[in-house]
């Protein structure tokens, strides 16, 4: 699993107990590493064991908190189908585990609540949306979901132009001897007349169209053309879809497999499902000098928990310990997850989630300011 919505999260945060353990590991499709990663898994998982029996748990009992994970990833397909990192949720009630398109930190956290924070990147990775791969020899469209990439099968309509030609070719003849023509009918097809060739890729054009746009207006979300500049030009010309995106992908696509088409249309469909996030950080900008931001991490953990922060940046990776006190609105710092300490970026996550807020998952050079953490209020203090 790729994307995790925000209903998943909240679901997390519901399932905690005392104690949860979250892991995260960064895995590997192929080659030697990737068979190392269910012993550097084993190894993650004895490190908790260990930490939960200095807690005070007795032995058999951290043996059977780590059971389900045990049994799940001793299966054979387990480890055949990863992605980049797989994060897994842990207490004695709950058991689940993603399988994500980001490399983690290997590391594993064992506290009152799951560690959520690099799950948030995952929110706004991606959206479905659609490439069509505009050829003469073969026209064809992808649904790219994060993932998975699929083909969408056209019924009913050529998707070359030797089948468009066969076919127009046919029907022109009828149209010739039945007398419905109006006029001699004339063709050249391909390497005759320029014009009449480029009328009839027009027309090709105009078919696939019609058959996407009809397609998609079920589906919604956005379409990335892709293909030689003329054929790409004809499309945007008979286009009556409204969400077809200006940047495309220029030049021949018939050698491009699936995953380079979905990597290069990720390029182009990155700036679309960022676009409010973007829009929220030049909101942060716009409110410079003003109450109603922050990036004081102190400030914004009890922000957070009393429900005024409207949007929450969260940067990727970045973490500070220490002790949120609700009784006297007092936040400790920490150096270390030593006593009662947490991880306060993601205590305020949680607490934003929990109260309502917006909230981005960044790398930590696009949260605003570089900071460890920034806030939009919906309030003034």
């Amino acid at each position: 699993m790729s994307v995790v919505k925000r209903d998943t999260i909240e679901k997390l945060i519901n399932e905690t107990k005392d104690i949860n353990v979250t892991i995260f590991l960064p895995t590997h499709k192929t080659g030697e590493e990737g068979k190392q990663d269910s012993i550097r898994l084993k190894n993650l998982i004895q490190k908790a064991k260990s930490e939960l029996i200095e807690k005070g748990w007795q032995e058999n009992k951290a043996e059977e908190l780590f059971k389900k994970v045990q049994s799940k990833t001793e299966e054979n397909q387990f480890w055949l189908h990863q992605d980049k990192g797989l994060a897994l949720y842990i207490n004695e009630d709950y058991f689940d585990f993603f399988k994500i398109p980001v490399s983690p930190e290997e590391n594993y956290y064992i506290a009152e609540n799951f560690l959520i924070t690099p799950l948030l990147e995952l929110q706004n990775h991606h959206g479905i949306y659609h490439v069509l791969m505009l050829s003469q020899n073969e026209t064809k469209m992808f649904k790219v979901a994060p993932d998975v990439t699929t083909k969408v099968e056209f019924e009913s309509v050529p998707t070359s132009m030797e089948e468009h030609l066969k076919y127009h070719v046919h029907e022109r003849s009828i149209q010739q001897h039945t007398g419905t023509s109006g006029k001699n009918a004339m063709f050249h097809g391909q390497g005759g007349d320029a014009n009449e060739d480029d009328k009839e890729l027009e027309l090709f054009i105009k078919h696939i169209e019609n058959k996407v746009t009809k397609y998609l207006k079920k589906e919604n979300g956005p379409l990335i053309l892709a293909g030689p500049e003329k054929m790409v030009a004809y499309y945007k010309k008979a286009n009556k879809y409204s969400n077809v995106l200006d940047e495309s992908i220029r030049g021949n696509v018939d050698n491009k497999s699936a995953q380079e088409i979905a990597d290069e249309s990720w390029e182009i469909a990155r700036n679309y499902f960022q676009q409010d996030i973007q829009s929220d950080i030049e909101r942060f900008n716009d409110l410079q000098g003003s109450a109603l931001i922050s990036t004081e991490i102190e400030e914004i953990v009890k922000s957070a928990y009393y429900g005024k922060v409207d949007t929450l940046f969260v940067p990727m990776g970045h973490r500070q310990f220490g002790v949120f006190h609700p009784d006297e609105n007092r936040v400790d710092m920490s150096e270390s997850l030593n006593g009662e300490a947490v991880d306060l970026i993601n205590y305020a996550a949680i607490s934003a989630i929990r109260t309502g807020s917006t909230l981005y998952g960044l790398p930590q050079a696009e949260v605003p300011k570089n900071s460890g953490l920034a806030a939009i209020y919906r309030y003034k203090s």
